[in-house]
């Protein structure tokens, strides 16, 4: 599947009410996940560790780049939202990161079949194209702190998190694609 047919036809989802209500309740989970599962460990305040990806995993997987996107966007802008209403602290750069870590995720899992190969090969890209230069960077402008300083720091906690990432990602994805009765409900 080329390139912009993928586009169409994960933008075709957004259409059908079956996966319209999956990418709802896997929003909601982002949310939740964004609110109470993302923890800054207390020597660095640059890298943040949580569960937010396994929605938006899913949603890769199932729907394709473009809805994968839009959960990971809009689960972001949310999150932040819904955990502080006094302090609107959105950072469109994060956000437009979120959103390019979905598409990426949308491009590499969708409707392909789960291996732990395919399931590292996706993170490794979401973490070299993304979260280390991308989010790095936008965390230096609004830091002032030297781009190689929180580049190390982020490299130091994110690497080795990447690692239970691929791991619960396939076991989810693999459930998922082993359970036919799940597979007809979801489509």
């Amino acid at each position: 599947m080329s390139f912009f047919q993928m586009l169409k036809k994960s933008s075709q989802n957004l259409s059908k009410i079956g996966p319209l209500c999956v990418c709802s309740m896997m929003l909601a989970l982002r949310i939740v996940l964004g609110m109470f599962t993302n923890f800054t460990l207390s020597f660095t305040p640059f890298a943040k560790i949580g569960f937010t990806f396994l929605p938006i995993v899913i949603v890769a997987y199932l729907y394709g780049p473009v809805c994968a996107a839009i959960v990971s966007g809009l689960g972001d802008i949310l999150s932040i939202i819904l955990s502080n209403p006094t302090a609107f602290s959105i950072m469109p750069g994060i956000t437009l990161c979120y959103m390019l870590e979905g598409l990426l995720l949308g491009f590499i899992l969708y409707e392909q079949n789960t291996t732990v190969l395919r399931t590292a090969v996706a993170f490794i890209v979401v973490l070299s194209l993304c979260r280390l230069p991308l989010n790095t960077l936008v965390l230096n402008i609004m830091m002032g702190v030297p781009y190689f300083e929180i580049l190390l720091w982020r490299a130091l906690i994110l690497v080795p998190f990447a690692v239970v990432e691929v791991l619960l990602s396939f076991l989810v994805l693999r459930t998922i694609q082993n359970s036919p009765s799940l597979n007809k409900l979801i489509k």
